[in-house]
């Protein structure tokens, strides 16, 4: 279908003359990590603070439901007082006595998951004043026994409609939530996270197909929740995989996309889908989980209205975001006036830029505090300092630290020492700075990466300690997938029994019609590899993950 345009005459002005029976008012947020550092005395608190926030916004913006694109928790199985805290804001905001003026007319068996199947506000046993509909991400997505995800309980509390959950991978039908609201008609589909891979790989196979409403087709508004990869990230066997704007289908008008944690909204506008027709929102992270560039950048809700075709976007900037600030320094380019060899003139250099960059921190943010969260903001802001030390060497950054315990809130990792590599092209540089600026991996820092770094040249082809059956990226789902993320214990074993179940049946078929079955082990284990290295890539699930239930749906929707 011919793409929409952004803005075409949809102004505050038409809004008033027309009133609001026909306006659809979507307040739109993606990845607020629940949860995270929850024990952090300092910033525990900031998580649960900004969700509060983004609900207050909702309600005086009149908004009629609140559409989350994903990681609504950081972790997959988040604790008893962060799924409390989340339950009290819910409660808190979304029940109460104002009217709710839109109605779903779609086939709610197929659009949601749990026992009851039906959106919330319709049980004449909750008073449901905001709506909330919540795809999964790649942090609480189901798992585990069941294949429950946090979502699930939030949804049987009849707080949260969860939908978007596909179970069938080699077939992921999209069948829509239709919404009405006077004139306006919106179609509203939602992904929630599949493995890039995978997923990419289903596209690419036309393996993905989205269900139209049978009536009045082109008059719907259709609008994707989706939660991956947008960017491509690593390098090597640690290369992940992303979703191309392209790939995806051609019929919507509008994407809101969840994973990345970069705020691309701040402008009050989406960007251009490329290779495609539609325009994408990404709101990025609520909270800093990673101090890299990306998460230093203001951050944003985004208040979506819809008339008929037409639409307009507002961001909204979230006040009860701790302040954050990255600085680069390169200790070349101050060589000529300090002696860096020295570790007592390094410290006190790297002091004079932290105190710097607090003292900017402090300029910008110049509103006096009124509670005691905000005064714990201003007080204790986030600080990063990109130390490029090639030539030098490096101070102890915990050590460092300490000076700055009552200052900031991250006294520990203040410094990042970095290196220049030897050789690398500027594309390289590039995308290395680009995914710095994004989430889930590709920053340096990340505690994660850098271990699979390690493992990666610990494993690398050719030396002694090279894998010969499992692969290094079957390890890397296995450890931090199944058995760190989801906290499966039988993660790691469960993909290694696996691998060996899928060698053995093809040593048992066609394949391995040439197997020797003579004493030289070296010839049996040359003859095993080559035959793998001949079969599809394919990844198996992380162990102890559930595949999602498809929302179902067929060529059309009614």
């Amino acid at each position: 279908s011919a793409a929409r345009e952004p803005f075409p005459g949809f102004l505050a002005s038409t809004m008033a003359e027309d009133g609001d029976g026909d306006v659809l008012r979507i307040l739109i947020a993606s990845d607020m990590h629940l949860g995270y550092a929850e024990k952090d005395p300092i910033r525990g608190e900031d998580s649960f603070n900004t969700f509060e926030e983004i609900f207050i916004k909702a309600n005086e913006q009149q908004a009629d439901m609140v559409l989350l694109a994903g990681d609504l928790f950081h972790d997959n199985k988040p604790s008893r007082r962060a799924l409390q805290r989340c339950m009290e804001v819910l409660r808190d905001h979304c029940l109460g006595q104002r009217e709710v003026h839109i109605e779903v007319v779609s086939d709610q068996t197929a659009n949601f998951h749990d026992k009851y199947k039906s959106v919330n506000y319709e049980d004449s046993n909750y008073n449901v004043q905001l709506p909330v509909f919540s795809i999964h991400g790649n942090h609480d997505d189901p798992a585990g026994d069941g294949g429950l995800a946090a979502l699930d309980l939030m949804s049987t509390a009849n707080l949260v409609n969860y939908f978007g959950r596909a179970n069938d991978i080699a077939s992921v039908r999209l069948y829509p939530i239709l919404i009405q609201k006077g004139i306006t008609k919106l179609a509203l589909y939602g992904l929630g996270h599949i493995r890039d891979e995978r997923l990419h790989r289903a596209l690419e196979r036309k393996e993905v197909s989205v269900a139209r409403p049978s009536k009045d087709t082109d008059q719907w508004f259709n609008l994707l929740a989706l939660h991956q990869n947008r960017h491509e990230r690593g390098a090597g066997d640690g290369k992940k995989g992303y979703i191309k704007e392209s790939q995806l289908p051609s019929c919507m008008d509008i994407v809101v996309w969840g994973h990345e944690h970069r705020c691309e909204i701040g402008s009050g506008a989406g960007t251009e889908a490329v290779g495609n027709n539609f325009v994408v929102l990404q709101p990025g992270s609520t909270v800093a989980t990673s101090l890299v560039e990306g998460e230093a950048e203001d951050k944003h809700v985004g208040l979506l209205e819809v008339r008929g075709d037409q639409w307009k976007f507002t961001a909204l900037p979230l006040e009860t975001v701790r302040p954050f600030i990255l600085k680069d320094v390169v200790l070349q380019d101050y060589e000529q006036e300090y002696d860096f060899n020295d570790e007592p003139t390094l410290m006190a250099f790297l002091e004079e830029k932290v105190e710097a960059a607090i003292l900017e921190l402090r300029e910008r943010h110049t509103t006096t505090a009124l509670t005691k969260a905000a005064e714990n903001r201003a007080k204790f802001p986030l600080v990063r300092l990109r130390v490029d030390y090639s030539g030098y060497s490096t101070c102890n950054p915990q050590r460092f630290g300490q000076r700055f315990v009552d200052k900031v809130a991250n006294p520990s990792d203040i410094l990042l020492f970095t290196r220049k590599a030897r050789k690398k092209a500027e594309a390289a540089a590039a995308a290395e700075a680009r995914d710095e600026g994004t989430y889930d991996g590709g920053e340096p820092d990340d505690a994660r990466t850098q271990i699979q770094s390690f493992v990666g040249e610990f494993l690398q082809k050719g030396s002694k300690e090279q894998l010969r059956l499992l692969a290094e990226h079957e390890l890397n789902t296995a450890v931090f997938e199944g058995y760190v993320e989801k906290e499966n214990k039988s993660a790691i074993s469960a993909a290694v029994d696996e691998k060996l179940r899928q060698v053995r049946e093809l040593l048992n078929g066609e394949r391995a019609k040439g197997f020797d079955e003579g004493p030289d082990r070296k010839a049996k284990e040359t003859f095993i590899e080559d035959m793998l290295a001949k079969q599809p890539h394919r990844t198996a699930p992380a162990a102890g993950a559930a595949s999602s239930s498809a929302a179902g749906g067929g060529a059309s929707a009614p």
